[in-house]
Protein backbone atom coordinates (compact mmCIF):
# COMPACT_ATOMS: atom_id res chain seq x y z
CA UNK A 1 0.00 0.00 0.00
CA UNK A 2 2.96 2.30 0.49
CA UNK A 3 3.31 2.68 -3.29
CA UNK A 4 0.36 5.07 -3.46
CA UNK A 5 1.04 7.03 -0.28
CA UNK A 6 3.25 9.95 -1.27
CA UNK A 7 6.21 10.91 0.90
CA UNK A 8 5.61 14.54 1.97
CA UNK A 9 9.34 15.19 2.21
CA UNK A 10 9.66 14.75 -1.56
CA UNK A 11 7.44 17.74 -2.17
CA UNK A 12 8.22 20.00 0.81
CA UNK A 13 9.84 22.70 -1.31
CA UNK A 14 6.82 22.94 -3.60
CA UNK A 15 4.38 22.94 -0.69
CA UNK A 16 6.14 25.63 1.28
CA UNK A 17 6.81 27.76 -1.80
CA UNK A 18 3.10 27.77 -2.59
CA UNK A 19 2.29 28.34 1.06
CA UNK A 20 4.23 31.57 1.18
CA UNK A 21 2.67 32.72 -2.08
CA UNK A 22 -0.76 31.98 -0.65
CA UNK A 23 -0.05 33.96 2.50
CA UNK A 24 0.90 37.04 0.47
CA UNK A 25 -2.40 36.81 -1.38
CA UNK A 26 -4.56 36.49 1.73
CA UNK A 27 -4.83 40.22 2.30
CA UNK A 28 -6.10 40.98 -1.20
CA UNK A 29 -8.53 38.19 -1.94
CA UNK A 30 -11.50 38.90 -4.20
CA UNK A 31 -14.72 36.88 -4.12
CA UNK A 32 -14.57 34.11 -6.71
CA UNK A 33 -17.95 35.11 -8.15
CA UNK A 34 -16.62 38.56 -9.18
CA UNK A 35 -13.10 37.47 -10.10
CA UNK A 36 -11.50 37.25 -13.50
CA UNK A 37 -11.39 33.92 -15.31
CA UNK A 38 -8.21 31.86 -15.47
CA UNK A 39 -6.68 29.87 -18.36
CA UNK A 40 -7.91 26.30 -18.84
CA UNK A 41 -4.30 25.10 -18.46
CA UNK A 42 -4.47 26.12 -14.79
CA UNK A 43 -7.83 24.41 -14.25
CA UNK A 44 -7.29 20.95 -15.77
CA UNK A 45 -4.12 18.86 -16.02
CA UNK A 46 -4.12 15.40 -17.68
CA UNK A 47 -1.53 13.05 -16.15
CA UNK A 48 -0.27 9.55 -16.87
CA UNK A 49 -1.11 9.65 -20.59
CA UNK A 50 -4.43 11.34 -19.78
CA UNK A 51 -5.73 8.37 -17.78
CA UNK A 52 -6.47 10.81 -14.95
CA UNK A 53 -7.36 14.49 -15.26
CA UNK A 54 -6.74 16.68 -12.22
CA UNK A 55 -9.51 19.29 -12.10
CA UNK A 56 -9.22 22.33 -9.86
CA UNK A 57 -12.16 23.15 -7.55
CA UNK A 58 -13.55 26.72 -7.70
CA UNK A 59 -10.97 29.33 -6.69
CA UNK A 60 -8.03 26.93 -7.02
CA UNK A 61 -5.45 26.84 -9.81
CA UNK A 62 -2.79 24.29 -10.72
CA UNK A 63 0.79 25.29 -9.99
CA UNK A 64 2.38 23.87 -13.14
CA UNK A 65 6.09 24.33 -12.19
CA UNK A 66 5.52 22.56 -8.86
CA UNK A 67 3.65 19.63 -10.44
CA UNK A 68 4.98 16.63 -12.33
CA UNK A 69 3.70 13.62 -14.28
CA UNK A 70 6.02 10.70 -14.93
CA UNK A 71 5.56 7.14 -16.15
CA UNK A 72 4.82 5.57 -12.79
CA UNK A 73 3.28 8.41 -10.81
CA UNK A 74 2.15 12.00 -10.79
CA UNK A 75 2.00 14.84 -8.28
CA UNK A 76 -0.08 18.00 -8.76
CA UNK A 77 -0.09 21.05 -6.49
CA UNK A 78 -2.96 23.55 -6.38
CA UNK A 79 -3.34 26.83 -4.51
CA UNK A 80 -5.45 29.97 -4.64
CA UNK A 81 -5.62 31.31 -8.20
CA UNK A 82 -4.46 34.66 -6.84
CA UNK A 83 -1.29 33.13 -5.45
CA UNK A 84 -0.60 31.00 -8.54
CA UNK A 85 -1.16 33.77 -11.10
CA UNK A 86 -0.17 36.83 -9.06
CA UNK A 87 -3.37 38.51 -10.28
CA UNK A 88 -5.36 40.18 -7.48
CA UNK A 89 -8.51 39.84 -9.60
CA UNK A 90 -8.12 36.07 -9.93
CA UNK A 91 -10.51 33.74 -8.06
CA UNK A 92 -9.94 32.52 -4.53
CA UNK A 93 -11.45 29.43 -2.89
CA UNK A 94 -13.95 29.48 -0.05
CA UNK A 95 -11.52 27.31 1.95
CA UNK A 96 -8.09 28.75 1.14
CA UNK A 97 -5.57 25.97 1.71
CA UNK A 98 -3.15 23.89 -0.34
CA UNK A 99 -4.45 20.98 -2.42
CA UNK A 100 -2.35 18.14 -3.77
CA UNK A 101 -3.16 15.08 -5.83
CA UNK A 102 -0.82 12.08 -5.96
CA UNK A 103 -1.55 9.38 -8.55
CA UNK A 104 -0.16 5.84 -8.63
CA UNK A 105 0.48 5.08 -12.29
CA UNK A 106 0.97 1.32 -12.01
CA UNK A 107 -2.39 0.80 -13.70
CA UNK A 108 -3.28 -2.11 -11.45
CA UNK A 109 -4.61 -0.19 -8.47
CA UNK A 110 -7.82 -1.31 -6.83
CA UNK A 111 -9.61 0.52 -4.06
CA UNK A 112 -8.88 -1.21 -0.74
CA UNK A 113 -11.87 -1.99 1.49
CA UNK A 114 -12.72 0.65 4.07
CA UNK A 115 -11.72 -1.68 6.91
CA UNK A 116 -8.25 -2.16 5.42
CA UNK A 117 -7.81 1.60 5.06
CA UNK A 118 -8.95 2.16 8.65
CA UNK A 119 -6.40 -0.40 9.83
CA UNK A 120 -3.59 1.04 7.71
CA UNK A 121 -4.04 4.66 8.78
CA UNK A 122 -4.35 3.67 12.43
CA UNK A 123 -0.98 1.89 12.25
CA UNK A 124 2.36 3.64 12.88
CA UNK A 125 3.24 3.34 9.18
CA UNK A 126 -0.09 4.86 8.16
CA UNK A 127 0.16 7.71 10.66
CA UNK A 128 3.73 8.38 9.48
CA UNK A 129 2.39 8.73 5.93
CA UNK A 130 -0.13 11.29 7.19
CA UNK A 131 2.50 13.36 8.99
CA UNK A 132 4.45 16.08 7.17
CA UNK A 133 7.49 15.13 9.25
CA UNK A 134 6.88 11.40 9.21
CA UNK A 135 6.17 11.35 12.96
CA UNK A 136 3.33 8.93 13.79
CA UNK A 137 3.12 10.15 17.39
CA UNK A 138 2.28 13.70 16.26
CA UNK A 139 -0.83 12.63 14.34
CA UNK A 140 -4.40 12.27 15.61
CA UNK A 141 -6.95 10.80 13.22
CA UNK A 142 -10.41 12.32 13.46
CA UNK A 143 -13.61 11.65 11.55
CA UNK A 144 -13.58 9.21 8.66
CA UNK A 145 -16.12 9.01 5.86
CA UNK A 146 -16.73 6.68 2.93
CA UNK A 147 -18.89 8.18 0.20
CA UNK A 148 -19.33 7.52 -3.53
CA UNK A 149 -16.29 5.26 -3.59
CA UNK A 150 -13.98 7.75 -1.85
CA UNK A 151 -12.42 7.14 1.55
CA UNK A 152 -11.95 10.43 3.42
CA UNK A 153 -10.41 11.28 6.76
CA UNK A 154 -9.61 14.31 8.89
CA UNK A 155 -6.16 14.59 10.50
CA UNK A 156 -4.70 16.86 13.16
CA UNK A 157 -0.94 17.09 13.58
CA UNK A 158 0.77 18.69 16.55
CA UNK A 159 3.12 21.26 15.08
CA UNK A 160 4.64 24.66 15.74
CA UNK A 161 4.92 25.46 12.03
CA UNK A 162 4.30 29.20 11.47
CA UNK A 163 2.91 28.64 7.95
CA UNK A 164 1.13 25.31 7.67
CA UNK A 165 -1.84 24.68 9.95
CA UNK A 166 -2.44 21.62 12.06
CA UNK A 167 -5.32 20.18 10.04
CA UNK A 168 -5.45 18.20 6.82
CA UNK A 169 -8.01 16.12 4.97
CA UNK A 170 -7.40 13.12 2.69
CA UNK A 171 -9.47 11.38 0.04
CA UNK A 172 -8.40 8.06 -1.47
CA UNK A 173 -10.24 6.84 -4.57
CA UNK A 174 -9.77 4.98 -7.86
CA UNK A 175 -9.78 6.44 -11.36
CA UNK A 176 -9.25 4.11 -14.34
CA UNK A 177 -7.39 1.59 -12.19
CA UNK A 178 -5.13 4.29 -10.77
CA UNK A 179 -5.26 5.08 -7.08
CA UNK A 180 -5.46 8.79 -6.32
CA UNK A 181 -4.70 10.40 -2.97
CA UNK A 182 -6.05 13.95 -2.69
CA UNK A 183 -4.99 16.14 0.23
CA UNK A 184 -6.16 19.48 1.57
CA UNK A 185 -3.78 21.22 3.98
CA UNK A 186 -4.81 24.12 6.18
CA UNK A 187 -2.82 27.35 6.41
CA UNK A 188 -2.24 29.12 9.72
CA UNK A 189 -3.55 32.37 8.23
CA UNK A 190 -6.72 30.70 6.86
CA UNK A 191 -8.29 28.27 9.35
CA UNK A 192 -10.70 25.73 7.85
CA UNK A 193 -13.63 24.17 9.69
CA UNK A 194 -13.90 20.39 9.71
CA UNK A 195 -17.08 20.48 7.64
CA UNK A 196 -15.64 22.87 5.06
CA UNK A 197 -12.53 20.73 4.79
CA UNK A 198 -14.58 17.62 4.04
CA UNK A 199 -16.70 19.52 1.49
CA UNK A 200 -13.58 20.78 -0.28
CA UNK A 201 -11.80 17.43 -0.45
CA UNK A 202 -14.98 15.65 -1.51
CA UNK A 203 -15.54 18.23 -4.27
CA UNK A 204 -11.92 17.83 -5.40
CA UNK A 205 -12.28 14.05 -5.65
CA UNK A 206 -15.60 14.34 -7.48
CA UNK A 207 -14.23 16.87 -9.98
CA UNK A 208 -11.22 14.66 -10.77
CA UNK A 209 -13.43 11.65 -11.45
CA UNK A 210 -15.84 13.64 -13.61
CA UNK A 211 -13.04 15.23 -15.65
CA UNK A 212 -11.21 11.93 -16.24
CA UNK A 213 -12.03 9.61 -19.17
CA UNK A 214 -14.94 7.30 -18.50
Amino acid sequence: MSTWISNPALFSAALFGAAFLLMTACTSQSPASRAASVPDALRWLPVLDSAVVIAAPPGYCIDIPASRSERQDAFVLLASCQSVTGDTDAPVPAAAGLLTASVDGAGTGTMPPQQDLDTFFASPIGRSALSRKGDPDAVDIGERRFRDGAYMLHVRERTDDPVMGSQSWRAVFEVNERLVTATLREMVESPISVGEGFRTIERFARDIRRASPQ
